[in-house]
């Protein structure tokens, strides 16, 4: 017995200490291969960033040129070494993984050591930095602040840019590695980029860097406390509008300068740098009239790889042509930098040429169109024709390319010149003495009703006062433009919390476009400010505040809610926008491109041809609808329709003011449609029979133009159909959901209630159930049309309730207030007068309240439905 107990302990021990010796044997295996596996991977990594640099030098040997980029002396000159290494800093500044990317102050540490080391210093410490004054904010969003600060002790005026939080970077860098910490700061990586860029990229057509600050990466709103701020150069942002108030010579040497900054990223020290996401607004005007870049965040400096020309296709360019050479498609930087920044600025900037070089300016434009003309090509075609412009000289005016184009050819001016020669010495005298005693009064103050102002020169009341008006530009405050001295103090004088205001320009008294901002105050103590002049209100003045003083502030307070609603709902439905824009742009046979895209390059083409005229529903309808061709666009945008109607059954204005209401609601049902001026000299480009000329002619008569529209005309594979959803005389007692064609349907019929369209008996046109509103020209021509009966299976787009949402009187009911008048506002803005706004003798507050009312019995039905059945089951 005792015998067994023996064996059975040493077979225990035995069993005991195998099971442990094979234990530490795995341990240790496990712990040399993973070992293995680490020095391996640091091998690899170190290898792949040998051949990286490899690969690196290898381009730059065919950059870099030492003795290109010695001009400037404040910038150090490059060589091979200096070019690789900004090169791959840059390349480490745009990771390909944000989890494994260095930290947001470690990745700053890097920028800072390698900035100093190769030369590029900052023109201001932090400390010098840290001491600046800010006057006003101009931009606090989600990714930076941007503030403007007065610069001591030169007293200028500077833009300070530093870090916000930046929650699209974090949410990348989160769905990698799950550490919010770290993540929460990767958004510092884009103000890096901009330093280390703005460092090396020296033009006049760039900002200037005064300076910059790394000292980590805190994002905070004390200006001492934050990780990284770039203070540059001043500037206006570029916005249409501002363009369409500018000289045409001074968008000329916009153009000019413009296309120098293009050239000039084609061969830069980094090589060709291709610009991505840029808009408008990432360019300004500078107090020295020149245009230049301010945001330089996100660019590419490799050019596409390649097997095949096939592979270099830009898809919203097809017409270009980019050969494969060496597995990268040539010039692909520099043709996307012509598409993105030419087209979107060309376009505004040459809009409305002197008609000597009109011809000339719309070839230009539809080469860039086209992508077939380089920078370096359009530099002497444009100083080409401004010396043409100048020494036209008599059959200039002044005037022209201002505003609208006159139609008149060059020679019908030098003529005209002649005749009237003393009449206009005559007129141009009164109209300086007009001029000289606008000046002299906006100097004076009048004693009136309007009471006296009391002025003081550089000087402002930043960041105090501010106040909300109805016609604000801003949501912070009461921003607008004005147009003289004299308009901005009848604005103060008829808003009753107006107590004085600021003008933003270099000379009040005589500039023709300068920024105000209004306060309800003008007993603080005013701040320097460069560049900006303070008027404040004489207590006298202040004195008769009018009774509806309260009223003006509801109605500004509720414009401001509505702005804020429509822009949270905007973001918000997003997806569902886009989702309904690419459905209408693919059966209008235009898949793959974007409505703007779209609208785009019709600006910038012409009409070539008509190939008929549309018949109206009555033949008494004054106007034409015409088919027409398109220059130098690919086949499905060639076609088009172009639509000048002043009636009785069809309008112009009426579509136009369809597609506004469409756009807003976020709909899709209606083609998309541009603004068309013609004039004279674009009817005698026109080839076809005689009944274009016949029918235009006499509209045109002895105006510089008519301003129509152009819309997309209906594909071949439309087809007529019927709804599809039932129509109900009471609300249903069960909600049974629509079917994908019966949401499209029940959305067309909205719009179609909601513009009161005429169809002719009822025929509707579409592609697999999808209608689209072919005939918008026919809105508001049955205003006793009912609809209703289909908003009671009740279903809707829970898209469209958000948006009518924000248009509504109040809170609480479902009366719409404002919809009609936005969709007014829409319209005027693209030039047309309240005049111009008339359908069948109804005025523009007339429609506005059809469309109202409309909107309202549909939210009724709808709010109605909810109650009864859930937001839930009757929102789609």
């Amino acid at each position: 017995m005792r015998t067994m107990r023996c064996r059975l302990r040493y077979r225990s021990g035995w069993t005991a200490f195998l099971f442990i010796f094979t234990i530490i044997g795995v341990i240790l295996t496990y712990k040399q291969v993973n070992d293995g596996d680490s020095k391996s991977d640091r091998q690899n990594k170190e290898e792949r960033h040998r051949l990286n640099v490899v690969e690196m030098r290898q381009k730059v040997k065919q950059i870099v040129n030492p003795n290109k980029y010695s001009v400037n002396q404040d910038v150090p000159l490059m060589d091979e070494d200096k070019t690789v290494r900004l090169r791959r800093l840059l390349s480490d500044l745009y990771p390909d993984n944000w989890g494994t990317a260095k930290d947001a102050d470690e990745m700053a540490y890097d920028i800072k050591i390698q900035l100093s080391d190769l030369g590029y210093e900052s023109g201001l410490s932090c400390k010098d930095i840290d001491y600046i004054r800010i006057s006003q904010a101009i931009k606090v969003g989600s990714k930076k602040y941007v503030d403007r600060a007065i610069l001591r002790p030169q007293n200028t005026e500077v833009v300070i840019k530093s870090q916000g939080n930046d929650q699209e970077t974090k949410i990348k860098c989160m769905k990698r590695v799950y550490d919010a910490d770290k993540c929460h700061n990767m958004g510092n990586y884009h103000l890096m980029r901009e330093i280390l860029l703005l460092s090396i990229l020296k033009h006049p057509g760039i900002v200037n860097l005064i300076g910059f600050c790394i000292r980590g990466d805190s994002i905070n709103y004390d200006i001492k406390k934050k990780g990284l701020l770039l203070v540059l150069e001043a500037g206006t942002p570029v916005t249409p509008g501002i363009l369409s108030y500018t000289q045409w010579d001074t968008r000329m040497r916009f153009a000019i300068q413009l296309a120098e900054m293009l050239k000039y990223l084609e061969e830069s020290p980094l090589g060709s740098v291709e610009l991505l996401g840029i808009r408008m607004d990432d360019f300004v005007t500078t107090r020295e009239n020149k245009l230049k870049l301010v945001d330089l965040d996100d660019v590419n400096l490799d050019e596409k790889t390649c097997q095949s020309d096939a592979d270099c296709k830009i898809p919203t360019a097809s017409l270009a042509h980019i050969s494969c050479e060496s597995g990268r498609c040539k010039d692909w930087n520099a043709k996307n930098n012509m598409q993105r920044v030419g087209a979107l600025l060309f376009n505004e900037l040459l809009s409305n040429p002197p008609s000597a070089i009109s011809r000339g300016i719309n070839e230009l434009k539809q080469s860039i169109m086209l992508l077939n003309i380089t920078a370096n090509q359009i530099i002497p075609k444009l100083k080409g024709m401004q010396t043409e412009t100048a020494q036209v000289g008599v059959g200039y005016d002044a005037n022209e390319g201002q505003g609208h184009v006159k139609v008149e050819m060059v020679q019908e001016r030098v003529e005209r010149h002649h005749a009237d020669q003393h009449r206009q010495e005559d007129q141009h005298g009164q109209e300086d003495q007009h001029r000289q005693e606008e000046i002299m009064a906006n100097r004076i103050l009048p004693q009136k009703k309007s009471g006296d102002y009391q002025r003081i020169e550089q000087s402002n009341f930043p960041g105090q006062y501010d106040y909300t008006c109805q016609s604000s530009r801003v949501l912070w405050g009461c921003v607008i433009t004005v147009h003289s001295l004299g308009e901005a103090k009848n604005f103060c004088n008829t808003d009753p919390q107006c107590r004085s205001f600021v003008l933003f320009a270099s000379n009040p008294d005589g500039d023709a476009l300068m920024t105000m901002v209004a306060k309800n105050s003008g007993t603080g103590k005013p701040q320097p400010n460069v560049g900006a002049t303070l008027f404040i209100r004489s207590a006298a003045s202040v004195q008769g505040v009018p009774v509806n003083a309260v009223n003006t502030q509801t109605t500004a307070s509720a414009e401001m809610m509505v702005s804020e609603c429509r822009a949270r709902t905007w973001n918000a439905n997003t997806e569902a926008r886009i989702s309904r824009e690419r459905r209408l742009m693919t059966h209008l046979g235009l898949k793959g491109v974007s409505e703007d895209n779209w609208k785009l390059k019709v600006k910038m083409s012409r009409i070539t041809r008509h190939t008929g005229v549309d018949k109206f529903q009555l033949t008494s309808t004054v106007g034409a609808r015409f088919e027409v061709e398109l220059a130098n666009l690919e086949k499905p945008m060639k076609r088009a329709v172009f639509l000048y109607e002043k009636g009785p059954s069809q309008y112009h204005i009426a579509h136009l003011l369809q597609y506004q209401l469409d756009r807003i609601l976020g709909l899709y049902q209606t083609p998309p449609t541009v603004v068309w001026p013609l004039t004279v000299a674009d009817m005698a480009d026109v080839s076809g029979d005689k009944i274009w000329a016949e029918t235009l002619g006499p509209l045109l008569g002895n105006k510089d133009e008519i301003k129509g529209l152009l819309t997309t005309s209906m594909p071949r594979v439309i087809q007529e159909g019927e709804l599809q959803i039932k129509r109900r005389s009471s609300m249903t007692k069960e909600v049974v959901q629509f079917s994908r064609t019966q949401k499209m349907q029940l959305e067309y019929t909205f719009l179609w209630f909601l513009a009161k369209v005429a169809l002719e008996k009822d025929t509707h046109y579409g592609y697999k159930g999808h209608f689209i509103h072919f005939m918008a020209d026919g809105a508001f021509q049955d205003l006793n049309i009912n609809l209703l009966g289909y908003f009671n299976n009740c279903q809707f787009p829970n898209v469209v309730y958000k948006a009518l949402t924000c248009f509504k009187c109040s809170s609480k009911g479902s009366q719409i207030c404002s919809l009609g008048h936005e969709a007014m506002q829409r319209i005027l803005s693209h030039g047309f007068t309240n005049r111009d706004i008339k359908i069948q003798d109804l005025t523009p507050n007339e429609l506005s309240t059809i469309i109202n009312d409309a909107a309202t019995s549909v939210m009724s039905i709808v709010d109605t439905c909810i109650k009864n059945f859930g937001r839930d089951k009757v929102l789609y």
